[in-house]
């Protein structure tokens, strides 16, 4: 007898079929995709020489460092005794010099209140001070004229916020109490530059 001449019926693909078709697919795209970051991660600009990933460190030099020293060079507003030559704020290379004198103003056996005077003798204005005093055997309770934070060994003040810098000649005067015997400050910096009183 002659075999039907109609179609057979296409049986469906199997669900195993399909789940291998399909991780086939997957893992193509994922192998695409990763030897596209591999492509991109080759393709990043070199680095600077003698600066390897994790190092720390480079050749550039920090713009507050000065060139071949590798001290810190001085701030705006730095000053210290007369002499020095330093940039002030405003970008100009005019001499910042400042005068700081010490007094005590009253004492008892136990406490004393002193004034410290900085005097701008240079040209330009002295900006952004800093003012740091140390003492032998003395705790800073308080201070004004001042924006101030105690020290273990004294206190450091600085110009008050919102206040203009120190014009040529102006003074200013930080006064301050503490505790123990009347001294003088056994250490004494402006803008972290030695000041003698």
């Amino acid at each position: 007898m002659l075999e039907s001449t109609v179609p057979k019926r296409v049986q469906p693909p199997r669900l195993l079929t399909v789940l291998l078709v399909s991780g086939v697919t997957l893992a193509l795209t994922l192998f695409g995709y990763s030897t596209t970051q591999i492509y991109l991660r080759f393709s990043e600009p070199p680095m600077d020489q003698g600066s390897a990933p994790g190092s720390g460190t480079s050749d550039r030099i920090d713009p507050t460092e000065s060139a071949g020293t590798g001290t810190s060079a001085p701030g705006p507003g730095a000053s210290a005794g007369p002499g020095d030559d330093t940039k002030d704020g405003s970008g100009t290379d005019a001499p910042i010099i400042s005068t700081v004198s010490y007094q005590t103003v009253e004492s008892s056996g136990t406490a004393f209140t002193g004034e410290v005077t900085v005097t701008n003798t240079s040209d330009s204005v002295l900006d952004g001070w800093e003012l740091a005093l140390g003492f032998a055997d003395a705790e800073v309770t308080s201070a004004w004229n001042v924006d101030w934070e105690p020290t273990q060994d004294g206190i450091i003040a600085r110009q008050p916020a919102g206040a203009a810098g120190l014009a040529p000649g102006e003074t200013v005067t930080v006064g301050f109490t503490a505790e123990g015997t009347a001294q003088s400050p056994t250490s004494c910096l402006l803008n972290g530059r030695s000041c003698d009183l």
